[in-house]
């Protein structure tokens, strides 16, 4: 655990405001307090799941060990949905642990309560970290960016996960580092059977945005690059 984090109980937490809605949450801004100590967290909180823009998970849905629930999922009945939508907490929590330990430009994740992560904020008290779909990005820095692009998503596969959804808007630029973010539908490169499909799917969307960029980037020969730390 990073050394800023407050994890005493005699903190207090103050909601300070909202930095985005999307599909399947919301993410508030909060303060966490203790003496002279103060965390900005990401408070990412997810919605019921009939409330969710984003329903139809089934390309990235994978089994579970109990019948009974693998069932319920499946035929979608009430109990089902509501174990999906745990999953996606879950598995968003798991991935993003797992990530960090390992290196990975992820925030850190804080914890978790119910449908609710706490994650680490990535900006300042003014302004949160811009999407990398609407940050302004120099010339001379796009070759450094397509590195950590690659070094990243390296990092991704040797830890057994694919993002699943990645573009321009799910990772942000902070001080010349990227970050990647919402990490609920990640699944195995390998033992899921949309893995390589979902893979490819990250790597050509994040080459088209460099390669807008006027980055030469060659969707084939860096899926090819990558594909060689699977097997």
């Amino acid at each position: 655990m990073p050394d800023w984090v407050i994890t005493e109980d005699a903190a207090r937490q103050y909601e300070v405001g909202m930095l985005k809605t999307g599909k399947e949450a919301d993410v508030h801004l909060v303060e966490r307090h203790l003496g002279d100590r103060v965390n900005l967290l990401a408070a990412k909180r997810y919605r019921a799941f009939e409330e969710r823009m984003f329903r139809n998970d089934a390309r990235y849905r994978r089994r579970v060990g109990d019948r009974r629930v693998q069932l319920a999922m499946d035929r979608g009945t009430s109990a089902g949905m509501e174990f999906r939508a745990a999953l996606w907490v879950e598995t968003e929590f798991t991935v993003l642990s797992r990530l960090w330990e390992s290196g990975a430009a992820v925030p850190y994740p804080v914890q978790r309560l119910g449908n609710e992560l706490l994650l680490e904020y990535v900006g300042t008290r003014e302004a949160a970290a811009p999407r990398l779909v609407h940050a302004r990005v120099e010339r001379e820095q796009l070759p450094a960016l397509f590195d950590q692009f690659v070094e990243t998503l390296t990092l991704f596969l040797v830890n057994d996960v694919v993002h699943g959804d990645l573009s321009p808007y799910n990772v942000l630029l902070w001080e010349g580092r990227l970050v990647f973010i919402d990490f609920p539908q990640t699944v195995d490169p390998l033992a899921h059977p949309e893995g390589l499909r979902l893979l490819e799917h990250d790597v050509t969307t994040m080459c088209n945005w460099f390669t807008r960029k006027g980055i030469e980037c060659n969707a084939s020969d860096v899926l090819a690059d990558l594909m060689g730390h699977l097997f």
